[in-house]
């Protein structure tokens, strides 16, 4: 293990590291261009330069934690005296260890309006790092590549059970959710089930708050659905599926015609200077450049629509 590896405090529930991209349009929308950023503007040079040292607790929505691990090794490699200690635990876990001063960063696919009381959000600052796409996506052995809004609510909140019904071969449906508290679920859950709710009798076949668990499951259970964000797809474990004909991908996310996106936020707490100079390493022209992109997220100012709170979307 590299010297830089063995400094950082992985407890990876997302998988550790990114899993391939293949080629199924994880490339931003054009509005950004990787060859015109430059590593002599970024906030790591900065902070080398200043001899940073300390730790930094990282933990929550494990949608886009490949990303952030990527920034920070790249950001430890050039401040050697900094660790920063990367953990899952979904948004819900993220946004209330910032809150309470277990972790200086709480990652976030949700607003923290979404899940903490007014006074606890006006304390913390929320920096967005970018946009992240997620679609539905099923075992390789579904012979369904289309489904409507209407027919994955039918099948979220079970009341859709076969394939056959969504004009698959007959076989049980085999739901994979992810826990309450997943900032992925709350973003799929309000695209697609409009605010309800599955019955108090529906069951999922499993719930999982890693993303990378969800991709194993997805690979051994025949017959299963789940969603992921845009930065796990890979077309040689699982295949994603197309809503209301439009391709799962970020073009389409960005033009407004996908409907199921979040902003990835790193929410802060009165920000120590270590803190501060990874937050800026994050929003840098070095890692909102080919990094973000390469990731299979979407630079935030690529957007022709945004979100608020309530997740009203409009044109930017």
């Amino acid at each position: 293990m590299s010297d830089s590896l063995s400094r950082r405090s992985f407890i990876s529930l997302a998988g550790g590291t990114a899993v391939a991209l293949a080629g199924l349009g994880l490339v931003g929308c054009g509005g950004s261009s990787s060859s015109d950023t430059s590593s002599d503007s970024s906030a790591s040079s900065d902070s080398s330069a200043k001899a940073l040292s300390g730790t930094v607790n990282c933990s929550g929505a494990t949608s886009f934690q490949p990303l952030v691990e990527a920034a920070a090794k790249k950001f430890e490699d050039e401040n050697p005296d900094v660790t920063i200690a990367i953990t899952g635990g979904g948004s819900g876990q993220g946004l209330s260890d910032v809150r309470d001063g277990k972790a200086q960063i709480g990652r976030s696919d949700v607003f923290a309006e979404e899940k903490l009381d007014a006074f606890d959000v006006a304390a913390l600052n929320d920096n967005t790092v970018c946009v992240v796409g997620m679609g539905p996506i099923v075992n390789s052995n579904v012979d369904v590549d289309d489904l409507t809004t209407d027919q994955l609510k039918g099948i979220f909140t079970g009341q859709i059970t076969d394939w056959s019904e969504v004009g698959g071969t007959a076989g049980k449906i085999q739901v994979i959710e992810r826990k309450a508290g997943s900032g992925t679920r709350a973003t799929f859950e309000a695209a697609v089930l409009g605010g309800e709710s599955a019955p108090a009798d529906f069951a999922p076949v499993a719930e999982e708050d890693s993303s990378g668990i969800v991709v194993e499951k997805i690979q051994q259970t025949e017959g299963a659905i789940s969603y992921l964000a845009f930065s796990y797809f890979d077309d040689t474990k699982f295949k994603a599926l197309k809503v209301d004909g439009v391709e799962a991908k970020a073009e389409n996310v960005c033009n407004g015609s996908f409907k199921i996106w979040a902003y990835e936020h790193m929410y802060t707490k009165d920000a120590d200077e270590v803190t501060q100079a990874f937050i800026d390493y994050m929003m840098s022209d070095e890692v909102q450049g080919s990094m973000v992109e390469g990731q299979g997220f979407i630079p935030a100012n690529d957007m022709k629509v945004k979100k608020d709170a309530s997740g009203t979307i409009t044109n930017a």
